[in-house]
């Protein structure tokens, strides 16, 4: 759900009645709080019920570029002590296929972290975890993990990928449920989640705060415009080279680019893919 950053310009009072009505079932909000990596500790320790895992790299809105197919934008992408990933999304309507999704997020991620010449020893563990305001699987769990196993005998067949699904419709008054309702309502005066909760609390009632809010949700709202313009524009000349058979500068002069706007596009994909 992105915000629609418009109805944040206007006074300080102004922004922050509308900062206040956002939730970290918000991607754009969700992107903002998680920088913090202490709020995103947080977060994942309860999750996955792991209390000594130690984040050390968040990137948020990240680009996993293809330049073939469909580019990946990640809500939030995390490295822990460890170096395993976490890649966290946050969706309040079920309009999707997100099993393919999560397939195709998945090999984009594999494709990129995996340099020529490495071994596939080499892939990082990587945990997919998807935050929903629906029951994907309608069995009224708050948490799924989907597992490949050795059909015939119920053994997991461990890849080093772990699919985690949770939601905020179902609740079993568990700490993960609970947690998972703060996200959906995400009231600024809870403190119970420390780091997580002081994050929102900046975001939400200091005047820094809210213009920060306001200031990333307009700038990820211009990164996305640049962006898919970018991969128009540079999957158009690749197709006309492939279907015309010609150069990159006769393909250029078909769609009236010069090639100092080429290399800006492909500046453009290029850092949202390392930034």
């Amino acid at each position: 759900m992105k915000i629609d950053h418009e109805s944040l310009i206007g006074t300080y009072e102004q922004k922050r009645a509308q900062v206040q009505q956002f939730n970290l079932m918000h991607d754009d909000f969700f992107a903002v709080v998680m920088q913090d990596k202490a709020a995103l500790e947080t977060a994942l320790r309860i999750l996955l019920s792991k209390k000594d895992l130690i984040v050390t790299d968040v990137r948020v809105q990240y680009s996993v570029r293809n330049m073939i197919g469909h580019s990946a934008i990640l809500d939030v992408l995390a490295e822990d002590s460890k170096g395993k990933l976490y890649n966290i999304e946050v969706q309040v309507k079920n309009i999707d296929d997100y099993q393919k999704r999560t397939r195709y997020y998945q090999a984009n991620m594999d494709v990129s972290f995996l340099r020529k010449g490495r071994h596939y020893s080499e892939l990082p563990d990587i945990y997919i975890i998807f935050i929903s305001s629906f029951d994907i699987f309608g069995k009224n769990d708050v948490r799924y993990e989907v597992k490949r196993i050795l059909d015939g005998y119920q053994e997991v067949v461990d890849n080093g990928v772990y699919e985690l699904y949770f939601n905020t419709k179902a609740n079993d008054n568990s700490e993960i449920a609970k947690l998972l309702q703060y996200f959906e309502n995400t009231d600024d005066s809870v403190t119970e989640y420390g780091a997580l909760s002081d994050a929102v609390r900046y975001y939400k009632d200091t005047e820094e705060g809210v213009s920060a809010v306001c200031d990333e949700v307009r700038k990820y709202g211009d990164e996305r415009v640049m962006r898919a313009t970018a991969e128009i524009q540079v999957k158009s000349v690749s197709l006309i080279m492939k279907n015309a058979n010609c150069s990159l500068e006769q393909a250029l002069q078909m769609l009236n680019i010069s090639q100092e706007e080429y290399n800006n596009y492909l500046s453009v994909l290029s850092t949202q893919q390392t930034a």
